[in-house]
């Protein structure tokens, strides 16, 4: 079978689908809604909702079409000639991409592995932002593809650190799958920080990956620094109201998020039983494993068998594996366990 016959499910996307509510949504769509624009200029449906549930100014929020749109957004107030981005090894593919597609300087700060997890290692990042002054400061957390994530003290030592105009960026899309995770310490700290911002995406927990949508909850200076102003004509009203139902469908994604951490748990307990395997600990839908070179090319031809995929190399030794159906996780433990 080759991998164009296989259905790939190694993008981290959540396979179960969106809510009732969401998908009725779509379905009664009203055609005028489609035809006519918002009323009046800088219409949204959807900040007011944010506005609402993060008890944040409205003027403080910033929606896109999904976060890659954000990050555009982000990037496109650096000076090639002059700023850095500071993030972190082990980092989102695309960070690399369109920096290095802009000429934007991209420096790392280390992470740390230790037993069974990855950690950031604050000291460096403190260090760099010392030495390099960079112009943002990106924190994905939980980071993709390790699935470690910051906490709040650590992550007050950076805003702490940077210089008022830097702007300093926590990259939320994996937000929902940590069950001991503070939302409203983090959510308060934009108070704080006039030049922090906190990403949020529609794609993972919420299921619709397909339809793109995310927003930024803002300090009150990251406007000014990104010279933004919101979309003169508004946004997609369908994406504005499917995402208002999202968030209105509290029930369904609790039992969704709960779902796939008894997945992660159980896949991780199973793989930890393994010699060949190496599993770290995530708080997101994902977790990565380290792979013996010696059954790598072994494993490799088993998943090669397979009809579907959910996993993916992120380097010679480490790949991520997406946790999304009891069924796929199962099936993917045993090609694990049959290697040993």
């Amino acid at each position: 079978m080759t991998m164009k016959e296989k259905t790939l499910l190694n993008r981290n996307e959540v396979i179960q689908g969106p809510s009732p509510k969401v998908l009725k949504t779509l379905k009664d769509f009203p055609s005028d809604h489609a035809a006519l624009y918002f009323e009046g200029y800088f219409g949204s449906a959807l900040i007011p909702k944010l506005s609402k549930i993060f008890q944040l100014p409205e003027e403080q929020i910033i929606i896109g079409y999904g976060l890659e749109d954000i990050f555009r957004t982000i990037f496109y107030s650096i000076r090639p000639e002059n700023d850095i981005v500071l993030t972190h090894e082990f980092h989102y593919t695309y960070y690399d991409k369109y920096l290095n597609f802009k000429n934007i300087r991209l420096e790392n700060f280390r992470l740390i592995e230790k037993q069974n997890e990855f950690a950031f290692y604050i000291d460096d990042c403190l260090g760099k932002i010392g030495e390099l002054r960079p112009k943002v400061v990106l924190i994905t957390s939980p980071n993709n593809p390790t699935g470690n994530s910051i906490n709040l003290a650590d992550f007050e030592k950076i805003l702490n650190k940077a210089d008022k105009t830097t702007l300093v960026v926590l990259d939320e899309a994996y937000f929902g799958f940590d069950e001991n995770y503070n939302q409203q310490n983090f959510i308060a700290l934009l108070e704080k920080y006039d030049n922090l911002m906190i990403l949020r995406s529609f794609s993972k927990l919420y299921a619709l990956a397909g339809l793109r949508i995310g927003f930024a909850l803002c300090g009150k200076k990251v406007k000014e620094i990104l010279c933004y102003q919101n979309f003169y004509l508004g946004g997609s009203r369908l994406l504005e109201e499917v995402a208002i139902s999202a968030l209105e469908s509290d029930d369904y994604y609790e039992n969704l998020s709960a779902e796939i951490i008894a997945d992660r748990r159980y896949f991780t307990s199973e793989v930890s039983k393994l010699e060949n395997f190496e599993v770290y600990d995530s708080k997101a839908n994902f977790v990565l494993v380290k792979v013996k070179k010696e059954v790598k090319g072994s494993l490799e031809q088993e998943l090669d068998k397979m009809d579907f995929s959910i996993s993916k190399f992120v380097s010679e030794d480490f790949m991520r594996v997406s946790i999304g159906s009891r069924q796929h996780t199962k099936k993917f433990s045993e090609i694990l366990a049959k290697i040993g």
